[in-house]
């Protein structure tokens, strides 16, 4: 149990649930209650299904493509900054632009990656996935598994705060979100870019 546990709290924190709350207010605010309950599932199920992927094949996969953590690092931040221009040059996603007012638009992309499954937990996961012997691999998908669960809950919840709250809370927290959020895309790109370049220094 303290196995699974110890694997569970730091997935839970790179997955980064909480402060995925606020885009996800802001980016679920048109959607009726039920597409935005599915939105929720959907993302946190992906997010995990995406770090539990990585968590398998990714060592092989970045020695496939002679690709580095750092680079993972780099472009996952590159794609945050992304949106983070977009939502604070008031793109489609503050105008929750989707004709049906589908979900599918936002579950793979920003919120399942880079938003929950990003270079943090998907690192994490495969370092865990290599280090841990035999079927304690078990350890991981079980702690992986209450990620996932924990995290859904916590946008579902998110719901109420925008009932609670209203459209100009959602609307200035938004704007808010980005702004942190385009800083720990640079730090990201930053922190690739150092390793990378003065790791051994």
């Amino acid at each position: 149990m303290s196995t699974i546990l110890s694997l569970f709290v730091p997935l839970f924190v790179l997955m980064d649930f909480i402060g995925t709350m606020p885009v996800f207010i802001s980016l679920t605010r048109t959607m009726s209650s039920g597409v935005r309950r599915r939105t929720a599932v959907e993302a946190s199920a992906v997010a995990g299904a995406i770090v539990f992927g990585f968590a398998v094949i990714g060592h092989a996969l970045l020695e496939y493509f002679s690709l580095s953590i750092e680079a993972v690092r780099v472009g996952g931040g590159l794609l945050l900054l992304y949106i983070a221009f977009g939502m604070i040059l008031a793109s489609p996603y503050e105008q929750g632009k989707n004709p049906e007012g589908g979900s599918a638009g936002i579950v793979v992309s920003p919120l399942a990656i880079p938003m929950l499954a990003g270079p943090g937990s998907m690192t994490f996961a495969m370092i865990a996935w290599l280090d841990l012997p035999g079927w304690e691999k078990l350890y991981l998908v079980a702690a992986l598994i209450l990620a996932v669960f924990a995290g859904a809950a916590l946008l579902l919840a998110s719901s109420i705060i925008n009932r609670l709250l209203g459209y100009e809370f959602t609307r200035g927290l938004e704007k808010i979100t980005a702004v942190i959020v385009s800083f720990i895309a640079l730090e990201m790109i930053m922190s690739g870019i150092k390793a990378y370049f003065f790791a051994g220094s």
